[in-house]
């Protein structure tokens, strides 16, 4: 009873005990929530990721058999394969002659599509036999009847993987390999006779090679008689799976399951065109590290909060408890009208800073009602400011206005023509309620400045708008066309009686897929230096790494390049492309961006609104 009631009347104590139990409670949960979902989130992506490399491997050898076998199909229907069925053993002549026609036709092809091919052997019951070797030699006196093959000569069609000793190495040695045979019986008439090939291992070795999740993991083919076919070790071709592996994958075409004598993960998945299995293992500490490291991470770091909760408490909370009563007092003194009242809390913790911050408080009090009141009047300065600025814009359309009126009085169309484009423009311009308009919008602005230029510049301004019809249903960000246009007028230098020609084209391209519109600005100048398309090159990859870490001093083709970003952040071909023209002389500029009938939810707002005029 004394313990409870020195933890109920003292607030140290009732500190230390809501301290330590949070702290464990938080850390616990968290822990075991962490843990568990940990935990599943692991087997999962193991499981999908395992799934992802098994149908990988599954495409990858199906694509290699599906050739070899409808290669090997062409080679047993040919015409001239029949004829060679029927020659006699002692007709050698007639025999080479109808081979080399089928080598030429058929095999010679087969080969340039697949070089992994080691040899091909025409056999028939007359004792005709043909066998060519395409990498290794065979060795000497090598005879189809002789080689091991009886058991492929029962069926019609066989395809197998063995150990074959019928080959030599490159020093003439006689060497066991690997290969893959393809044994088809074939019958014209009262003729029979054998077509093999074999094919190096190789490509799916190479494949089951790549089967490895983790540092330890390993995959390999089967058979459905449980027959490995291929295997990292080459020594275990041919041999048979352990038996737990066999019973695991029963008569299952896909799945997986956990090797308990192992403690292995065991994945895998048939192909369609085969009995085979591709498999993957992967031992479970491969991926349970992770887990048993968060499961002791976390009981040590409960067990480390815990006892320094208790030591926090009990030494913080004797320093602070008693003057929180003081603080407490003197709060309650101001609440009932006393604002002279100071709190004087001792020692540097937060329970002092506290005091201070109050004392400061009222201390402020006057100063926060005199800035409130500077404020007002600022904030009605600043709307004034705006109304007069919106009275000064109505004032310069309305002087247009009559300015137009006045040239359509004296007959000066060009001034007409000018003010009327100018109004237009000034219109369109100073309208930021929008950033995003629709691409006929953008082009009547452009229109209206080259109007204005045209007349400013007479027969030394030529340039040709041809536009794809198509493109004035989409939408774009406002005012990024002029700016180009504008750029290539203020810096292209033509020779002397040679007028400055423009050509903008709007069309459409295709990237990935996705159909973009294509804005290309191209003059006849001296084009970009080398050294200034390295340098805006190089801000463009800032711009495209971090868009809003550049900073890119207000140049306008920057500025349009930065906006595009903004707006498109993850499409990798939107943005502005810098070259010289294809004739050799003259800049190029494109703008790219998503074709998009419809203007969709504007981003960065605030961004693209500082840099609209950059």
């Amino acid at each position: 009873m004394h313990v409870i009631d020195l933890i109920r009347n003292k607030l140290k104590w009732k500190l230390m005990i809501v301290i330590s139990a949070l702290i464990l409670f938080v850390v616990t949960i968290i822990g075991t929530v962490s843990y568990w979902q940990t935990s599943r989130t692991i087997k999962r992506d193991v499981q999908r990721l395992s799934n992802q490399v098994l149908k990988q491997a599954n495409l990858n050898l199906e694509r290699y058999f599906k050739g070899y076998s409808q290669g090997f199909l062409l080679i047993s229907l040919s015409p001239d394969l029949e004829k060679w069925l029927q020659v006699e053993k002692e007709n050698m002549l007639d025999s080479v002659l109808y081979y080399q026609k089928i080598n030429d036709v058929y095999v010679q092809p087969f080969l340039y599509q697949y070089p992994e091919i080691l040899s091909l052997t025409l056999y028939n019951t007359n004792g005709n036999e043909i066998s060519r070797t395409f990498r290794n030699g065979f060795k000497r006196n090598y005879k189809f009847t002789e080689s091991g093959l009886d058991a492929f000569l029962n069926d019609n069609y066989t395809v197998d993987v063995r150990w074959s000793r019928d080959y030599l190495d490159y020093k003439g040695d006689e060497v066991e390999i690997p290969v893959i045979t393809m044994v088809k019986k074939l019958r014209y008439g009262q003729h029979t006779g054998y077509l093999k090939i074999d094919i190096d291992l190789d490509p799916a070795l190479r494949i089951v090679n790549e089967l490895e999740i983790g540092d330890k993991g390993y995959g390999f083919i089967s058979d459905s008689a449980g027959r490995i076919i291929a295997h990292p070790d080459e020594s275990l071709i041919t041999a048979r799976m352990p038996e737990e592996l066999i019973a695991g994958m029963g008569n299952r075409a896909n799945g997986s399951f956990f090797r308990e004598d192992t403690h292995e993960f065991v994945l895998f998945r048939s192909m369609d065109s085969s009995d085979w299995r591709t498999v993957v293992v992967v031992p479970y500490h491969e991926f349970a590290s992770s887990i048993y490291f968060i499961r002791k991470f976390t009981a040590i770091v409960a067990a480390a909060a815990l006892f320094c909760s208790i030591l926090l408490a009990i030494g913080i909370s004797a320093s602070f408890t008693k003057r929180i009563a003081k603080l407490r007092k003197i709060i309650k003194n101001t609440a009932r009208g006393k604002f002279d009242v100071k709190a004087d809390i001792g020692g540097t913790d937060e329970v002092a800073e506290l005091g201070m911050a109050y004392n400061a408080m009222l201390e402020d009090l006057d100063n926060t009602v005199n800035a409130l009141a500077e404020t007002k009047v600022a904030q009605q300065k600043a709307i004034l400011s705006a109304l007069q600025s919106q009275i000064d814009s109505h004032f310069l359309y309305n002087t247009l206005e009559s300015i137009n009126s006045l040239a359509a009085l004296s007959g000066h169309t060009q001034i007409e023509q000018t003010t009327i484009a100018l109004s237009k423009m000034l219109r369109y311009t100073s309208d930021y309620k929008g950033t995003v308009v629709p691409v006929e919008d953008e082009i009547r602005h452009l229109s209206n400045y080259l109007d204005i230029m045209k007349i400013r510049m007479g027969d030394d301004l030529e340039y040709v708008l041809d536009i794809d019809s198509r493109c004035l249903s989409g939408f774009c960000l406002k005012a990024i066309m002029q700016p180009i246009v504008e750029n290539s007028m203020k810096h292209t230098e033509v020779p002397m009686d040679t007028p400055l020609r423009v050509w903008i084209t709007v069309g459409f391209a295709v990237y990935d897929n996705t159909e973009y519109l294509v804005i290309r600005v191209v003059d006849n100048g001296q084009g970009f230096r080398k050294e200034k398309l390295e340098e805006i090159a190089g801000h463009i990859r800032q711009i495209n790494i971090s868009p809003l870490h550049h900073q890119h001093a207000n140049i306008g083709l920057l500025n349009i390049h930065f906006r595009l970003k903004m707006y498109y952040p993850h499409d990798t071909h939107t943005g502005i492309v810098l070259g010289n023209a294809d004739r050799g002389s003259g800049a190029a500029v494109e703008i790219r961006f998503p074709f998009q009938t419809h203007a969709k939810q504007e981003v960065s707002a605030d961004v693209l609104q500082r840099n609209h005029c950059g």
